[in-house]
């Protein structure tokens, strides 16, 4: 069994924003490096603070089981606003995400943050929530999430995708 989770990044990769180079003295910095003055990906600061992240679970070809998978550190603070499940066939899946600090670890399912909407397939391929109404959708630095499979049927690989807006 494989599980691999990645950090929350903004939606332009792990390069950053790049710099501006050349400057002399004190000089103002504009154009590329100011959001509010470029077109396109920049033009909106809610995308800048968008933030992403997925966690797989992997079965190696056969059934995934029930029970934890893994664990995820947070970076920043984040509001998650979102979910999307995608596996390898249709099948039935049931994932909880418990939240606790790194001083509580590890977490339980007392601290389940998804409410009645857990991220689930039934008999599809691909389900999303992106109007989130009963989790708790803080996340502060530090936090650990632990990514728990509490039924399941047929799926031998899934994509647990977060989306979220940096606080």
């Amino acid at each position: 069994m494989v599980s691999r989770g990645g950090g929350f990044g903004g939606d332009f990769g792990s390069g950053g924003f790049g710099s501006v180079g050349g400057l002399a003295g004190n000089q103002p910095i504009t154009g590329p490096s100011s959001p509010a003055l470029v077109a396109g990906p920049f033009s909106s600061k809610s995308k800048i603070n968008s933030a992403g992240f997925t966690f797989i679970i992997d079965g190696g070809g056969v059934a995934i089981t029930t029970g934890q998978k893994g664990h995820v550190e947070i970076a920043f603070p984040t509001t998650i606003t979102g979910w999307t499940v995608v596996a390898d066939q249709a099948g039935d899946i049931v994932v909880d995400i418990w939240k606790d600090t790194y001083a509580n670890f590890p977490p339980t399912v007392a601290d389940t943050i998804t409410g009645t909407e857990k991220p689930t397939l039934v008999a599809v391929q691909m389900n999303q929530d992106l109007a989130l109404t009963t989790w708790t959708t803080g996340l502060a630095v530090g936090d650990i999430l632990a990514f728990n499979v509490d039924s399941v049927a047929t799926v031998t690989r899934v994509a647990i995708c977060l989306r979220g807006i940096r606080s």
